[in-house]
């Protein structure tokens, strides 16, 4: 069954609109084209077009033609009182019908069922969309509300050399990917390249900030993963000590990276002194959230969690050890930073061993951040006993990256153990990959060689671990 639809048409942007018509070829449209001026009107014809010609604004000639029930009538005219006359025409003939008018003088019409398209403000959208460092967002799709964006993912962006898996989709997505001028869809392990063209489907005010995330160069940590840090301290489990040491530290870190806002969760008070300490941080970026109906740690980090824009989770090395922590941790796939009993300011250099994680370079980018944001030097740890093809192939993309950000990198080559070997090291801060190996690791396993379950032996530095596929 075909669609009738009545376009009252006159004027230049009528007659690109009657080719459009004609070259579209959609047969389930039924098109009656009214019209006055025969230059318009194209030269090709087509079985599923009919057309009329006499003056759109008659109203006893238009009246005619709604013999017959029309699904749409659309309004494309070449100037104001031809417009308000047409539709004021239409309505008398059908009160209910969908009315489409092409608007160029902000008009104003009483009623309902109708839609104005506003010429200019459609115009300057277009233009705008061939600025650089401007989102593209689909007009004629869905909503046409931003809710559909098309971004280009620059050299430098964070996002560059990361499989999508790794990043962390909430309220939006990644829809498809377009690279070459083809088209890919998006799967956990493809990987984001420079120039990558990212189609986003979300909630139109995440897809700005996505948008910007994209488009900064490395620096912009905890993005992409959220806005916000989150610092837990449990007072039962750590001495006074080792907590002003920790909230010292996540303080530091919040005024290094680019979180909006620190929340500073404790649980089990049972100091009122060093929680005075901890409160007098509370102010306009930094929140000190108190626990005093001791729940359960579980119970406190998922509901925070839930209602935050979290992308780093600050805790204690000795609450780290707690496997039901990691595990909690691990499912939620966010950045976490181990801290030890010692200053994080004093650090100086962030090293990452390499292993046999082919995931490492999912976290390449990440590791440029950190050390970007906190002006420390960056080495990567290549232990020569468990060396391979694919170790070099992880230095070589490093070293790549190190080019794009302009930001060297040293390799320090060993053959005895690196756990022994950073363990007599002082300021240090050591990156891993958040795998299954850190979320199960045990001390009870002493045959284990793979550095990344062996982190525990490392407690006494700093430690970022980073989710990944």
């Amino acid at each position: 069954m075909q669609t009738h639809v009545l376009v009252l048409a006159d004027g230049i942007v009528a007659k690109h609109l009657l080719q459009r018509i004609v070259k579209n070829q959609v047969t389930n449209n039924l098109y009656h084209i009214v019209y006055n001026d025969p230059t318009i009107k194209p030269s090709e014809s087509a079985e599923n077009i009919l057309y009329y010609h006499f003056d759109p604004t008659s109203f006893v000639k238009l009246s005619r033609l709604f013999n017959k029930k029309y699904n749409e009538v659309v309004i494309v005219l070449g100037n104001k009182i031809d417009t308000v006359a047409s539709f004021e025409n239409v309505r008398r003939l059908d009160n209910n019908v969908n009315i489409v008018v092409l608007d160029r003088w902000d008009l104003k019409f009483p009623g309902r069922n109708f839609r104005l398209l506003n010429a200019n403000e459609i115009l300057a959208n277009r233009v705008m969309d061939y600025f650089p460092n401007v989102p593209v967002i689909a007009q004629n799709v869905g909503l046409g509300l931003g809710e559909i964006m098309e971004v280009l993912v620059p050299f430098g962006s964070s996002y560059v050399y990361r499989h999508i898996g790794s990043i962390e989709q909430k309220n939006w997505k990644i829809a498809a990917i377009y690279r070459n001028n083809k088209l890919l869809l998006p799967t956990p392990s493809r990987m984001i390249w420079p120039n990558d063209i990212l189609l986003l489907i979300g909630d139109p005010d995440v897809l700005k900030n996505v948008y910007r995330s994209i488009k900064r160069e490395v620096g912009q940590f905890p993005m992409p993963f959220g806005t916000n840090s989150y610092l837990l301290v449990d007072m039962e489990e750590l001495s006074p000590k080792s907590i002003r040491h920790m909230v010292l530290s996540g303080v530091y870190a919040h005024s290094r990276f680019k979180d909006k806002k620190l929340f500073i969760r404790v649980i089990n008070p049972n100091d009122i002194g060093l929680l005075q300490f901890i409160k007098n941080y509370d102010g306009d970026t930094i929140e000190v959230m108190v626990d005093y109906r001791y729940k359960s740690l579980q119970q406190n980090v998922q509901e925070d969690l839930e209602h935050r824009r979290i992308g780093l989770f600050m805790l204690h090395h000795k609450t780290f050890m707690k496997k039901h922590c990691r595990s909690l941790l691990y499912e939620m796939k966010i950045p976490v930073f181990s801290l030890a009993d010692s200053s994080l300011s004093k650090i100086k250099e962030l090293e990452l061993i390499l292993t046999k994680n082919q995931k490492l370079e999912t976290i390449s980018s990440i590791v440029f951040d950190i050390a970007i944001q906190l002006k420390i030097s960056l080495k990567l740890v290549e232990y020569l006993e468990q060396s391979s093809t694919q170790t070099q192939e992880i230095i070589e993309h490093f070293e790549n990256l190190a080019n794009i950000f302009s930001k060297p990198i040293a390799v320090e080559k060993t053959r005895s153990n690196p756990i022994r070997m950073l363990r007599s090291k002082t300021d240090l801060l050591l990156v891993y990959p958040f795998s299954q190996k850190v979320a199960q690791a045990t001390p009870l396993n002493p045959f284990c060689t793979d550095p990344e379950a062996l982190f525990y032996k490392l407690g006494m530095h700093h430690q970022m671990f980073f989710p990944v596929t």
